[in-house]
């Protein structure tokens, strides 16, 4: 399972996840109320930031169960919740996300090593750009709670360019050949390293699609340091 992580930085998993895991999942999620909601500016809702903060019924579902027996088969060490992010493209928030890499993660605590970097505090929130070392540590799990074609702005990726940290410059000279579309059914999970090269067009159709992109981690943080 692991040859084309290694290999391209993602894979897509189609054993979907089970029915009964996916519908406890989605309860909690559609019980989310909509101050918890990131909005544009035409006052549209499109995403929960650290949903896993937002809703405490998630953080157990997401603690045990498929995402995390992934993530820890992968990383082969038990994992850590990073974080957790509620995505919810709707045809009044439908949007194009440029080329980027997830370079930042929410944390607690503080350090002196210098190696983490860039920190800044959001809603409330810190965080920090880990070193390279840790990033290779951390593993996205995106499990799709709809269909995902690529018309409706499924993610679209860089094959091989999660092996290091890119300039966004670098990041930007990427031509459209150089990107796969990714897309994904209802329970269907897409692996990921967050250094991948990834973007997302405007859905064509568009209907609603909504993506729960969790983060784990098998790092050993330095002392003074905690995930969220």
């Amino acid at each position: 399972m692991n040859a084309r992580l290694d290999a391209d930085g993602f894979e897509l998993l189609h054993r979907a996840m089970s029915s009964e895991p996916l519908v406890e999942l989605q309860s909690v999620l559609e019980a989310a109320p909509q101050t918890a909601f990131r909005q544009r500016r035409n006052g549209s809702t499109y995403a929960i930031r650290n949903v896993h903060l937002e809703l405490p019924d998630l953080r157990p579902l997401l603690e045990r169960g498929f995402l995390i027996s992934l993530a820890n088969e992968i990383l082969k060490s038990p994992t850590t919740l990073v974080s957790a992010t509620l995505f919810d493209k709707q045809p009044g928030a439908n949007w194009f996300v440029p080329p980027h890499q997830d370079l930042f993660v929410p944390i607690a605590g503080t350090t002196d090593d210098p190696r983490w970097t860039n920190w800044s505090t959001k809603a409330g929130v810190r965080y920090v750009e880990p070193p390279v070392e840790v990033q290779r540590e951390l593993l996205a799990v995106r499990l799709h709670l709809d269909a995902c074609p690529g018309v409706n702005g499924a993610l679209e990726v860089v094959p091989g360019s999660h092996r290091k940290r890119l300039s966004e410059d670098a990041v930007a000279e990427f031509n459209e050949e150089a990107f796969e579309v990714c897309p994904a059914g209802p329970g269907e999970v897409l692996l990921m390293r967050p250094l991948l090269v990834h973007r997302s067009h405007a859905a064509k159709l568009p209907e609603r699609r909504r993506v729960l992109h969790v983060v784990y981690s098998a790092a050993v943080l330095p002392k003074g340091l905690e995930w969220t």
